[in-house]
């Protein structure tokens, strides 16, 4: 990370028996100014912890030497203003890494200057979490496990992690939607990503197809381009009990200065219409996925959690 950069492994999982969910990262930042540092995040969604999420991260000059993120397992414990965290999670999946920057070279070129994998695009979180010595059994969560890196955060991004679809119970989804500046221009938004419906791998969006995006920290409605034809998106986050609560705010450092705000929600609800010409128009839905909406613009709404910089 010469020059500045950052980098974040995380996984983010739910429960389909209730509305449990977590995600949890790992994180490296070096400013251009200042220590390089680490840091440990853990967000977990359960009532029977409170109604609110709860958030714990902890900032280290370098990583522990019994934390560890991979596509395989994350282990870690954090502790901020007297609450504590811990977690020793196994991530198995059948799926290949889904590599949503194309053409391949992106992965090679100056922009864009955020680098992205889907280590685990769909796979099953299995462990335990435990906050303030209160265990939760994660046994089969649905989940997946992405890799982030580069040397700036998009201008504006959304990701989106859906599976467990009503008529497609093996079937996922995994979209990022991302607007950068170039020269002080802000592009259009650029689709990224894969549906997989019916044992078949659907590439979303590329470099200079037209997608069409309308989204906040609340909700998204999208028009992405296949490869034949159209996918149109729909989530909304807090439309009943379920998954009302089930969002946080935080904040993500740049490492050219300036800051990023995120609202996270770990349970979200979405519906997609796939088109295909000649095809029979496919729609799915699903209640339990996660959303993220991040943006260096102002977000209104509640204030970010009071996390440690870094």
């Amino acid at each position: 990370m010469a020059g500045g950069g950052y980098e974040s492994w995380f996984v983010s999982a739910r429960d389909p028996a209730s509305p449990r969910a977590l995600w949890i990262r790992h994180t490296r930042h070096r400013p251009r100014r200042g220590p390089e540092t680490a840091a440990l995040w853990c967000t977990v969604v359960d009532r029977d912890l409170g109604q609110r999420p709860v958030v714990v991260k902890q900032v280290f000059g370098a990583f522990p030497v019994d934390a560890a993120a991979g596509a395989g397992q994350f282990r870690g414990q954090a502790a901020m203003e007297g609450q504590a965290a811990r977690w020793d999670l196994a991530v198995t999946d059948g799926q290949p890494p889904l590599l949503p920057l194309r053409p391949a070279v992106l992965y090679r070129a100056p922009l864009p200057r955020t680098k992205l994998v889907a280590t685990v695009p769909d796979g099953l979180v299995t462990g335990t979490v435990e906050v303030d010595g209160r265990g939760i059994a994660v046994s089969g969560w649905r989940g997946t496990v992405g890799h982030n890196w580069g040397s700036e955060h998009a201008d504006s991004w959304v990701w989106l992690h859906a599976a467990g679809f009503d008529a497609e119970p093996e079937g996922w989804l995994e979209l990022v939607l991302a607007q950068i500046k170039i020269g002080g221009a802000l592009l259009p938004w650029t689709a990224m990503g894969a549906l997989h419906v019916g044992g078949e791998r659907i590439t979303l969006g590329g470099l200079g197809r037209r997608t069409g995006v309308d989204a906040d920290p609340d909700r998204l409605t999208a028009s992405v381009p296949t490869a034949r034809g159209r996918l149109q998106v729909a989530v909304g986050t807090a439309a009943d009990a379920t998954r009302a609560g089930a969002t946080v705010r935080v904040v993500y450092d740049d490492p050219g200065g300036g800051t990023r705000t995120v609202s996270h929600a770990a349970i979200a609800a979405v519906e997609l219409t796939l088109h295909r010409p000649g095809d029979r128009e496919l729609t799915l839905s699903a209640t339990s996925c996660a959303y993220e909406y991040g943006t260096r613009g102002e977000m209104p709404g509640p204030q970010p959690e009071p996390l440690p910089k870094g």
